[in-house]
């Protein structure tokens, strides 16, 4: 059976191309071309570029047609279409994604659905989308209902959709063969935090970075952030405070876990408030998937009903953080470190979070199989606590 991979992204960059890689990688049977859009061509040339991203006002329009909101044209999308030949189309549901998902549904054609992002909490943050929300009102569910099967981040995201859409689907993350060997421990001497990727929100980590230094400078050691990847907001931040940040740019994964093995915890955040609920509550950052291999513990900055604070707090693998006021993050820190992470608990996260049976599930659900008997996990009886106290996981 052939099967045709469409994504609005290069299969070299970004975070849903890494959990893609990896579910191929242990998936070698199966009869993939993987087609997409992006600025220009990547190295790999088994995978098809079919050119440039669509614009604001191409996506706009073609969602306008499809919903009758406003008029609009699916020409764009209907020429991706064609460029495109397979039994079955596993599309990523993602900006042009979802418009490519519904084109190839109303011609007839079998579709599995990958969500890494829900687009009403993608869209509810981005100053461009934000108003036009009501262009997917129709459509996003519509083609959850219409599609073969569904592959979706997180716990948090399988229960929404499954109350919401009345759809079946499963979580699905990154998939690695088992932690790897590290040898890299912290240096005393310093304190040190690592942190993969972009910020959601600037305010929650100044304070934190404030918290740190405070930390430090009662501990008389040297406060050390390790940066790896991009962010413009972290650029800002860290402009003001050369010495303290180490910046390695963008790492293959092999290559950024000594570094984070090296540090004394892993930072990574969501923020709080209505702008950001649906996100956190629904999406899980690829980085965490990194600093489980690195098996450090984990600061997760983040409102205690995030999919993150339930990995987090499931596994044990550090503290969950609802502070924003200094002291108390400084507080939960100290907590923190003063409790070690058993490397049993990141093995345990490891298995059932990236492990070969949620992939293998994958495998069933694109060749048309019984995919529904998988076991599944979940995080019950997670609940809201008040700011400024740390939960050691």
């Amino acid at each position: 059976m052939r099967i045709a991979l469409f994504t609005p992204f290069s299969p070299e960059l970004g975070g849903g191309s890494a959990q893609l890689r990896s579910h191929l990688h242990y998936l070698p049977e199966l009869d993939v071309r993987w087609y997409y859009l992006a600025n220009q061509p990547a190295a790999n040339s088994q995978c098809k570029w079919l050119g440039l991203r669509l614009t604001t006002t191409e996506l706009l329009s073609d969602l306008s047609a499809r919903s009758g909101f406003l008029p609009g044209s699916k020409s764009r999308t209907k020429n991706l279409v064609e460029q495109m030949d397979a039994d079955l189309y596993w599309v990523v549901g993602h900006y042009e994604g979802i418009s490519v998902a519904a084109e190839l549904i109303a011609q007839g054609k079998r579709v599995h659905l990958t969500i890494h992002d829900d687009p009403f909490g993608t869209w509810t943050r981005s100053q461009r989308y934000r108003m036009f929300r009501p262009l997917l009102r129709n459509t996003f569910p519509a083609i959850l209902r219409a599609a073969q099967s569904i592959d979706v981040t997180s716990w948090g995201m399988r229960n929404l959709y499954r109350q919401k859409y009345g759809v079946q689907c499963f979580a699905l993350y990154l998939c690695i063969a088992a932690l790897p060997q590290v040898s890299a421990s912290p240096d005393p001497r310093y304190l040190t935090i690592g942190h993969i990727g972009t910020l959601y929100h600037p305010l929650p980590f100044l304070r934190f970075v404030s918290a740190c230094k405070k930390l430090a400078q009662e501990q008389n050691r040297t406060l050390r952030i390790i940066r790896i990847g991009a962010s413009p907001e972290i650029d800002a931040i860290a402009a003001q405070d050369r010495e303290i940040f180490a910046s390695h740019g963008d790492l293959s994964e092999e290559n950024a876990i000594p570094l984070l093995a090296a540090c004394d915890f892993l930072y990574a955040m969501y923020p709080a408030g209505g702008k950001y609920q649906l996100f956190h509550r629904t999406s899980l950052p690829i980085k965490v998937s990194t600093y489980v291999q690195a098996q450090r513990p984990i600061f997760a900055h983040t409102p205690a009903d995030s999919t993150l604070a339930c990995v987090v707090t499931k596994y044990k693998l550090g503290a969950v953080c609802m502070a924003g006021i200094e002291n108390d993050i400084a507080g939960d820190i100290r907590t923190l470190l003063q409790h070690p992470v058993p490397r049993e608990n990141f093995a345990r996260a490891a298995s059932d979070l990236m492990g070969c049976a949620q992939v293998q599930q994958l495998g069933a659900a694109l060749r048309g199989e019984d995919w529904r008997h998988f076991p599944e996990s979940d995080c019950p009886g997670l609940m809201p606590r008040p700011p400024g106290h740390a939960r050691l996981k």
